[in-house]
């Protein structure tokens, strides 16, 4: 092939509890980059359809995940990408992450070798931490699918997680942005015990919710003591919408990676109402705000033309 066009989707990490090291990939809403070979070696960005979007190789991360592929593998080709975002920026929902691993899978798959998945994470990391630092809790999902519990970053280790089939997730998405650079400059240094504990028995009991459909579970553990706290002055009308989606009849509210997203887990389907209310409340607050509704996307970064 001379020219690929692959797929990557949004993902909405955290979830609560599950700080930096819980992610989970969303239907509907991701990133699409074309590659095409040319010439002359080296990555050039033909085009962003998001003009605040850097066109230069050096800080786009689709072009510095390709150029790491290239350069792991020894090819000699150059590309030239193209990068549709259907992702917001600074919108919480993994949108420089899955352009990066769009860009990896890319250039994988107009060599003649092919990279390990470790290798195609690397890439991405490397390129995900020029512009949001090394965390992998969008990548990951976004480049594997489904929900992806982080045990580790050096070396990475990772599970996939179960998510039960009665879960459907609402997205709300306020019309201000929050520079992820300026939500993790407000967490705090250090913890308490009491919080560290409860965090902790949150994450586990969340990802227990999650595999049993246990609507229960989702509703007393989905919540974060920790970042969700310090960042509230960064999410204005957060919390209404929060209380909203709720009684609405939400499981469980978090603010997906560092916002301004607001995910809602709903159990059966029915995400109109919920939706509906955090939409209000986020009126009600002097925002507009976009709503989508989701389910899991299990197939990840993929090929699609």
């Amino acid at each position: 092939m001379d020219h690929v066009t692959v797929y990557a989707p949004g993902s909405a990490s955290n979830l609560g509890p599950g700080f930096d090291c819980l992610g989970l990939a969303l239907t509907g809403l991701g990133d699409t980059v074309t590659a095409v070979k040319a010439g002359a070696e080296g990555v050039r960005v033909a085009r962003v359809s998001d003009p605040r979007i850097p066109t230069d190789p050096a800080r786009n991360t689709a072009a510095i995940a390709a150029a790491a592929v290239l350069k792991h593998s020894g090819e000699r080709f150059g590309l030239e990408l193209t990068i549709e975002k259907g992702l917001p920026l600074a919108g919480g929902l993994g949108g420089s992450a899955a352009s990066a691993v769009a860009g990896a899978v890319a250039a994988q798959a107009l060599m003649r070798k092919k990279l390990t998945r470790d290798h195609l994470l690397d890439a991405a990391l490397d390129a995900e931490a020029v512009v949001a630092g090394r965390h992998a809790d969008n990548v990951v999902p976004s480049l594997m699918g489904g929900m992806v519990l982080i045990a580790g970053m050096q070396p990475l280790r990772l599970t996939s997680l179960k998510v039960h089939g009665s879960f459907y997730f609402v997205l709300v998405t306020p019309e201000y942005g929050v520079e992820t650079a300026k939500a993790r400059a407000v967490l705090p240094k250090d913890v308490s015990r009491a919080d560290a504990i409860a965090q902790a028995a949150s994450l586990a009991a969340l990802v227990l919710g999650f595999e049993r459909g246990d609507v229960e579970l989702i509703r007393d553990s989905m919540q974060d003591r920790i970042a969700e706290p310090a960042r509230a002055s960064l999410f204005p009308g957060y919390a209404a919408a929060r209380t909203a989606a709720l009684a609405a009849g939400a499981a469980g509210v978090a603010v997906s990676g560092a916002g301004p997203a607001a995910l809602a887990v709903v159990a059966g389907g029915h995400t109109e109402p919920v939706a509906k209310a955090m939409v209000e409340a986020y009126a009600a607050a002097g925002f507009g705000a976009k709503s989508h509704k989701a389910r899991v996307d299990r197939a990840g970064a993929r090929v699609i033309g």
